[in-house]
């Protein structure tokens, strides 16, 4: 009798402690998503002083323009963007730490359509001109992201496919730039070549070229920017992917000849690089071929400039203003015009941009 007694005891003793065991996983389990669930929540909820600037932030256009790259081979790499008047003070008027605050405070989120696809999250300490411009640098180390650890900035495009795609740029919580493009596919129907599929960008690198105030001149630069698409841009060495471009450039006021690139009797050639956007610049001299044209020379009137380029039948135009010894600014990089600040076209206060006539 006392050893079923015992036995009972036992079996009884075992129960509850089996049942206070799961009971207690539970708790663990169900603390550990709330958890979760409250980082989550912080991330998204991280409030900042919106009246630390004056100006609402904004990425820098040239930034956009290199800081967004698609690779032939069907990756991305989406950094090294220059925002202007991002807030670093808190809503509660405590200092943003860039580094323990790394995952709450700058984010880009990538949409293909209307799709979410993926975030990534980046450094913001390097600061410049009193922390109005912030870079937004790949973190130098990886960090956790839904729940696994990560690094980069790459998409896979293989996977995701062609179409437009949508940067969402995020500071805390709050919305700030919406950037888009178009991923492209391009083959090569030789069974023989190295290379069968491209992946390749197209937006604004097709319509916009700039004038830039060089910083220590003032010299009147203008830029455009160049790809090609060729598998075998020369034929007799398959390994040599850049192709040679020339290109000229003429500055018309009134319908006269006002500038032109350095050297009007010989075009300029570039080595334009395969898939890659990059930009290629000029300064200008006048007419007479001996002044070097500086922005602040430019008198009152409306100019064309024209670009001709070896591998385009037509030249590309583009017209701009110039009003009380000012370049006037386009509707969408002037503040006080822009209806969309999410869509600014931020130039700052050295970069001018035009857009291609036509486009």
């Amino acid at each position: 009798m006392n050893m079923l007694k015992t036995a009972i005891l036992m079996l009884l003793i075992a129960f509850f402690s089996a049942n206070t065991h799961a009971q207690l996983g539970r708790l663990l389990k169900k603390d550990k998503g709330s958890t979760e669930e409250k980082v989550e929540t912080k991330v998204e909820d991280l409030e900042l002083d919106l009246t630390t600037f004056r100006m609402k932030p904004a990425i820098t256009f040239a930034s956009l323009l290199y800081g967004t790259q698609v690779h032939t081979g069907g990756s991305t790499r989406f950094e090294n963007y220059t925002g202007t008047f991002i807030p670093y003070v808190k809503a509660d008027g405590s200092p943003v730490n860039t580094i323990g605050d790394q995952g709450q405070y700058l984010k880009v989120k990538v949409y293909k359509g209307e799709e979410f696809v993926d975030y990534f999250e980046y450094d913001g300490g390097q600061t410049f001109d009193n922390n109005k411009k912030r870079k937004l640098n790949g973190p130098t180390s990886r960090y956790m992201k839904n729940g696994d650890w990560a690094s980069g900035t790459n998409v896979d495009l293989k996977k995701w496919g062609e179409g437009m795609y949508r940067l969402d740029f995020y500071a805390g919580k709050h919305l700030f730039y919406t950037f888009e493009f178009e991923v492209y596919k391009v083959t090569n129907d030789d069974p023989y070549a190295d290379k069968n599929e491209m992946y390749l960008s197209r937006g604004p690198w097709n319509k916009y070229a700039y004038i830039q105030k060089a910083d220590k001149t003032g010299n009147f630069v203008f830029g455009i920017y160049m790809n090609h698409e060729e598998f075998k841009p020369v034929p007799e060495d398959a390994n040599k992917t850049s192709k040679s471009v020339e290109w000229s450039v003429k500055v018309s006021k009134g319908g006269e000849l006002y500038a032109t690139h350095y050297n009007v009797a010989k075009p300029k050639v570039s080595k334009v690089s395969q898939g890659k956007w990059s930009d290629y610049s000029t300064a200008m001299k006048l007419a007479d071929g001996k002044t070097v044209l500086k922005v602040e020379d430019l008198t009152d009137g409306s100019y064309e400039i024209e670009v001709t380029l070896s591998t385009e039948d037509t030249p590309r135009v583009y017209k701009f203003d110039v009003a009380n010894g000012k370049i006037v600014l386009m509707d969408e990089q002037d503040r006080t015009k822009n209806s969309d600040p999410t869509r600014l076209i931020e130039g700052w206060n050295d970069f001018f941009w035009l857009k291609q006539e036509g486009k």
